[in-house]
């Protein structure tokens, strides 16, 4: 019986692998002290977790949505917005890292909401509606529409990170208005509303996206470290098309090559376009920097603009600026790439005037080196090139700045957080300090 026994149990150790290995398996215990608790609005979370940046999907019969968290000292408290709740009586939480493993999940009841009686649409009501209008805000979508007939209609939403249904009353003959709440939205994301009738037909539908709510620029101090210089920061792309043509790679090149017509990166997960996390990045950027004494210009300011990469270069040459930062992201089809990369100019005659080629490999170092100590990358290195037209054309000191990579999910997510997008510009205003000051990384200016 024994020796049976023992048997069975060596059995059942060499087949746990395989039973495990068929269905998919929380994460080793990570999360702890979660709660969950029902607020007017939603419902509140608060848990510990030894991450930084943590996953929240969240999803009622109602709503879903994906929201990326920040922790502060390894403890996360927020909201979950549950703003279009009518009939969802549970809520499903599933909390994950970064890299999509899920480490915890929980489910809540929630309180009964009093629904309204459904009235039936008039005989004669529209079947569809002609004059749906979107007006963008921050997180949130107005919708304005009449539908004579119906006293009730069904509004659909979707995102990539969230989408939801709910019925929503007439406010009088027909009329229709509802700010739709949008609390995983991004800037400049896509949003997809659906109007149906009561019994399922479709009304209209359209779509627009979010608006992009510029985050605060600063003010320049009267003093610090970086008075008396002046920045020119280059975000990256735009959302209009355009076409730079042929140019020279560099003054006194005898090569022709594209003036500004290079595709964008994409987030893997959020598909945010480049042009809108630079944008946003190089605000913080700004603001950090008018902090320390700098003075600062920017070759764009809003998405809606059409600017070559020789018209970058020549308003940074035009402004006199000291230093130009050229603030991009980048992409792989690795899709797990974690690194960091600043691109100095090699053959330029601008740049070679300005200081030996080993120095201005210096200064890009130091600038690397400060934003892998904020932002806790390891990855990425400092590269001389002729490759880039805005590095080149530039009569100051230019670095063009790979600030990680939207292609690689977990970069994706916490890019969209305003706490790494500041790492980031920290870690740029770090290595300005430093290079300012003369405490280079390895080449010391006499």
């Amino acid at each position: 019986m024994m020796k049976q026994c023992l048997i069975r149990i060596l059995a059942g150790m060499l087949l746990l692998p395989f039973l495990c290995a068929g269905a998919p398996a929380l994460a080793a215990r990570e999360i702890t002290d979660l709660t969950l608790t029902e607020t007017e609005t939603g419902v509140a979370y608060s848990f510990s977790a030894p991450y930084p940046y943590m996953l929240l999907h969240y999803k009622t019969a109602d709503e879903s949505g994906k929201l990326v968290l920040t922790g502060r000292d390894g403890r996360f408290e927020g909201d979950i917005l549950l703003a279009h709740r009518q009939k969802g009586r549970a809520l499903q939480v599933d909390i994950k890292r970064t890299n999509g493993q899920t480490v915890e999940k929980s489910t809540m009841s929630l309180s009964r909401v009093n629904l309204p009686a459904a009235r039936k649409a008039e005989k004669d009501a529209v079947i569809k509606v002609t004059d749906l209008t979107l007006t963008a805000g921050k997180k949130q979508m107005d919708i304005r529409f009449t539908a004579p007939g119906h006293h009730q209609v069904v509004i659909s939403y979707s995102s990539v990170l969230q989408k939801g249904e709910y019925v929503l009353e007439e406010q009088s003959d027909g009329v229709f208005e509802d700010s739709l709440v949008l609390p995983c939205a991004n800037a400049r994301d896509m949003i997809t509303v659906t109007i149906k009738s009561l019994r399922g037909k479709n009304l209209a539908k359209a779509q627009e996206r979010t608006a992009f709510v510029p985050p605060d620029a600063g003010e320049t101090a009267a003093e610090g470290p970086l008075k008396g210089i002046k920045v020119c920061i280059d975000p990256g792309h735009q959302e209009l098309k355009v076409n730079g043509g042929q140019v020279y790679q560099y003054p006194g090149a005898g090569k022709l090559v594209s003036g500004g017509n290079s595709s964008m990166a994409q987030g893997a997960v959020t598909l945010r376009k480049e042009s809108i996390c630079v944008l946003e990045i190089s605000y913080h950027l700004c603001r950090l920097l008018r902090e320390q004494g700098a003075e600062v210009v920017m070759t764009r300011w809003v998405e809606e603009v059409s600017i070559t990469n020789m018209e970058r270069a020549e308003y940074a040459n035009e402004q006199k600026a000291d230093y130009c930062f050229r603030i991009h992201l980048n992409a792989s089809q690795e899709g797990n790439n974690n690194a960091i990369y600043v691109y100095g100019p090699s053959h330029s005659p601008y740049a070679r005037a300005l200081m030996p080629l080993e120095q201005y490999r210096d200064i890009a170092q130091t600038i690397l080196d400060a934003m892998k100590a904020t932002t806790g990358v390891k990855g990425g290195v400092v590269r001389m090139s002729d490759q880039f037209v805005g590095n080149n054309w530039t009569k100051m000191v230019t670095f063009l700045l790979e600030c990680g990579f939207l292609s690689t999910p977990f970069n994706d997510w916490i890019l969209t957080t305003e706490d790494y997008q500041e790492k980031i510009a920290r870690g740029i205003v770090d290595g300005l300090i430093n290079t300012v000051e003369g405490r280079l990384s390895h080449f010391e200016t006499h």
